[in-house]
């Protein structure tokens, strides 16, 4: 599995036994909540993510490629923690470790497919077993702190944790929608041949995935700006004490128009020891590391024969 390291998190599946089983979901499933609108969600939202300090998670995360219809799926384990680091400034780490992989119908678990990113809320890491390789770049500055999972605006694909109700209201516009909805398979899909049986499958297999959950749709209100994606829809579910979760959010790329999909498989172990043997990338002997650094702020170069305070130079 070779991929770009920052678009692997473009959005994740449950694991599962083979291409396409059923998911092996928790024995008691909440009913979905009842919200009346989008905000009523997002004020529930923000009350679930006050204490959220770690989670853990199995998850999936699956492309759709507009060109050719080619579906991909790679699964394996995230962590993500808040906290600060040694200066008590705040941070937001997460790791991602893939397994295995589906390419349409064809699966593959050999060392190729392994692959571990993180970030440690300074430095991406982007870990390559089969090649005993790490790339480790620099994305923030020392003393600054990002929330790699902003909406539309982070260093990575959104994942539905963290965000806060003013700043979507403020970028998205934002509607509850039917669960379901974006999910269904393509009515014009034939099961009579092999991969589109599978993506119907697949389409099946999310649905029944998201039932419980409500759905959020945004839109970015600046659709003629940069946005990354033109749509992002996001699904939460409660656990048994009614707390909204995240479990699934899908994309769809601004330029190529390619959908992203990450799921998390519940019941997420929430606010357990933090993941450190995923969240902490310790290299092995023999492996190579290539660091690379943000290059230093340029400063802003004055005119000839001036002062930098007054245009003539004079004093």
């Amino acid at each position: 599995m070779r991929m770009d390291a920052i678009a692997i998190l473009t959005t994740f599946l449950v694991l599962v036994g083979c291409a396409l089983a059923p998911a092996q979901e928790e024995a008691a499933q909440p009913p979905a909540p009842a919200f009346e609108n989008a905000e009523q969600v997002l004020d529930a939202l923000e009350d679930a993510d006050d204490d959220l300090r770690t989670f853990a998670s199995e998850i999936a995360y699956t492309t759709m490629v507009e060109v050719g219809s080619t579906i991909t799926r790679s699964t394996g384990e995230i962590a993500f923690a808040a906290d600060t680091t040694q200066d008590g400034s705040p941070r937001r780490r997460f790791a991602v470790h893939f397994v295995d992989k589906w390419n349409g119908d064809r699966y593959s678990d050999g060392p190729e497919t392994k692959l571990t990113i993180a970030f440690d809320g300074r430095w991406f890491w982007d870990v390559i077993h089969s090649e005993r390789q790490i790339n480790k770049r620099e994305i923030v500055p020392e003393g600054e702190t990002i929330d790699p999972f902003e909406l539309g605006d982070g260093p990575f694909p959104p994942l539905p944790i963290g965000q806060q109700k003013d700043d979507i209201l403020r970028r998205y516009q934002v509607t509850l929608v039917p669960t379901t909805e974006s999910l269904e398979p393509d009515p014009q899909l034939d099961p009579e041949y092999e991969d589109e049986k599978f993506e119907i499958d697949l389409a099946k297999q999310l649905m029944s995935f998201a039932t419980g959950s409500v759905q959020l749709k945004l839109i970015p209100k600046n659709r003629g700006g940069d946005a990354r994606f033109s749509e992002i829809r996001l699904w939460y579910k409660p656990d048994e004490k009614g707390r909204l979760l995240p479990r699934m959010s899908r994309t769809v790329d601004a330029n190529s128009g390619n959908v992203s999909i990450v799921q998390l498989m519940h019941p997420l172990k929430v606010n357990d020891p933090a993941r450190e043997d995923l969240l902490t990338i310790t290299p092995g002997e023999g492996w190579n590391v290539s660091e690379t650094p943000l290059p230093p702020p340029t400063v802003p170069s004055q005119p000839s024969g001036t002062t930098g305070t007054n245009p003539r130079g004079r004093p």
